[in-house]
């Protein structure tokens, strides 16, 4: 994780429209946040491939994928991330894909 892309997580977090969506309070939505905060390990982004996607907020969760050596990229967007993330050994797998294998105990998609 990388201060920007924190920052962008929040802001997008805690949107009314995904709150409402969510059925919980603010509260619980930043308390997660913090939660996730607190364990990510901190990136430095020293290169930027760029441009890897249509989208550059798309570019910034790659550049800390790439820079943070991540497995994987998990998100719902797996067409506009998959080409670019797999040029650099990077996995991208939907929610749903990463919670199956972490309770299989595929610890080499759910790292």
């Amino acid at each position: 994780m990388d201060y920007k892309l924190a920052c962008e997580y929040r802001d997008v977090a805690l949107r009314p429209e995904h709150i409402a969506a969510s059925g919980r309070t603010s509260e619980d939505a930043k308390a997660i946040i913090e939660t996730l905060e607190a364990i990510a390990a901190p990136v430095l982004v020293r290169i930027k491939h760029r441009p890897l996607s249509r989208d550059g907020n798309e570019d910034m969760v790659l550049d800390v994928a790439i820079n943070g050596r991540a497995d994987a990229v998990v998100t719902n967007n797996i067409k506009d991330f998959r080409e670019a993330a797999e040029r650099f050994g990077i996995e991208v797998l939907t929610p749903r894909d990463y919670l199956v294998a972490f309770r299989k105990g595929e610890s080499h998609r759910a790292r």
